[in-house]
C-alpha cells in the first residue's frame, strides 16, 4: 500500500512540475503577498482552459472564492500578477475587471467584464515580438466605483494555430475591494464565456505564416479619460518569483517591490515561417547542444530550434506547424 501511495504522490508531483504556468501571486504597490492569498487557487494545476463556452474561462478550473481572502486596494494603486514560471507561449496577455454585486468571495463572475490593459505583439523589421514575462503590472482605474471586484489576468497561447490546434487560456482572478473610487461607468463590458469566438482574428491567427498584424481578442480597453491603449510591453516585469514565496504553506508578506528585469521575448519571422523556441524550455545537452524541456516546442514547419526532447518526453506532432515534447 505504501508503494502505491508513494507512486501516486510522485506522479502528482511530476504532473505539477512539468505543466505550463499559472498566475499565482498578487502584489499591491510594493507589497508582495503569499501565493494564492488573494488569488483564487485553481485545481487543474498549470493546465489551460480551451473550451470557449466553458464558465471556467472566468477564473479557471475549481477557483473557489470562498476559500480566498479579499485585499483592499485604492483606486489608482498599482498591482502585479506573478507566475510560477514565466509565460513562454506566444500570444497576448490581458487584464479584466468585473464588479461584484456583493462580496467578491461570493461572486461567480457571471456579470459584465471590462478590459483595462493588453500586451500584444510589436512588429518591426519583418518580425513580431511578444513580451514573455514572469510578472505583469497594471493600475486600478481611478474613476471606477468603489466596491468589490474580480481582477482577472489572461494569457492566450496561440502557438497551436486554429483550426488544426486549439489556443490555450491561462487565467487567474484576484479578489479586491476598491476604495476611493469615482462615478465612472466602465465599459464596454462583455460576458465570459461569450467574449471570445472561433471567428475572432486574434484567436485564429497563425503566427507562423504571413504574420504581420494582430488584433487582440476581447473588448476595447477602458480608460477614465475616454481613451485606451494596447501595451506591447509591461511597464514592470520580472522573472519567476523567489523560492521563498512559491509555497502557500511557507509564504509570508514582503515589502519588496517586484523586480523590473525583462524576460526575453520570443520573435517570430513574418517574412517566412521561422519561429524561435521559447527560451524557458531549453537546456544544454543532447544533439545540437540543447534539449527541449517537456511541454516545449520541438518541431513544425519552419521551426529551427532544438528538436531533442528531455528524458521522459517525446517530440509529438500536434499539427504541421507545431510539435511538442510530451
Amino acid at each position: 500500500m505504501k508503494s502505491i501511495l508513494g507512486a501516486a504522490a510522485l506522479s502528482l508531483a511530476v504532473r505539477e512540475a512539468s505543466a505550463h504556468y499559472v498566475f499565482q501571486q498578487l502584489s499591491i504597490g510594493s507589497t508582495q503577498y503569499p501565493v494564492f492569498k488573494y488569488i483564487r487557487e485553481n485545481t487543474n494545476f498549470n493546465y489551460p482552459v480551451t473550451a470557449l463556452d466553458d464558465p471556467d474561462l472566468r477564473c479557471n478550473v475549481g477557483a473557489d472564492g470562498s476559500k480566498t481572502e479579499t485585499v483592499t486596494v485604492k483606486a489608482g494603486d498599482s498591482f502585479t500578477f506573478t507566475l510560477d514560471t514565466p509565460v513562454y507561449h506566444q500570444g497576448p496577455v490581458s487584464i479584466y475587471m468585473s464588479k461584484a454585486p456583493g462580496k467578491a468571495a461570493d461572486y461567480d463572475g457571471s456579470g459584465g467584464w471590462f478590459k483595462i490593459k493588453d500586451w500584444g505583439p510589436t512588429f518591426s523589421g519583418g518580425t513580431a515580438s511578444w513580451t514573455l514575462a514572469g510578472s505583469y503590472s497594471g493600475t486600478i482605474p481611478t474613476c471606477i466605483p468603489s466596491g468589490d471586484y474580480l481582477l482577472r489576468i489572461q494569457s492566450l497561447g496561440i502557438h497551436n494555430p486554429w483550426p488544426a490546434g486549439i489556443p490555450q487560456f491561462y487565467i487567474s482572478c484576484a479578489q479586491i475591494t476598491v476604495t476611493g473610487g469615482g462615478s465612472g461607468n466602465p465599459g464596454p463590458t462583455v460576458l465570459i464565456p461569450g467574449a471570445f469566438k472561433e471567428t475572432d482574428p486574434g484567436y485564429t491567427a497563425n503566427i507562423y505564416s504571413n504574420f504581420n498584424s494582430y488584433t487582440i481578442p476581447g473588448p476595447e480597453i477602458f480608460s477614465c479619460n475616454g481613451g485606451g491603449s494596447s501595451n506591447p510591453s509591461p511597464s514592470s516585469t520580472s522573472a519567476a518569483p523567489p523560492s521563498s514565496t512559491t509555497s502557500k504553506a511557507t509564504s509570508t508578506s514582503t515589502s519588496t517591490k517586484p523586480s523590473t528585469t525583462l524576460v526575453t521575448s520570443t520573435t517570430v519571422k513574418t517574412t517566412s515561417t521561422t519561429s524561435s523556441a521559447p527560451a524557458s524550455t531549453t537546456s544544454s545537452g543532447g544533439a545540437g547542444g540543447c534539449t527541449v524541456a517537456k511541454w516545449g516546442q520541438c518541431g513544425g514547419n519552419g521551426y529551427t530550434g532544438c528538436t531533442v526532447c528531455a528524458a521522459g518526453s517525446t517530440c509529438t506532432k500536434g499539427n504541421d506547424y507545431y510539435s511538442q515534447c510530451l
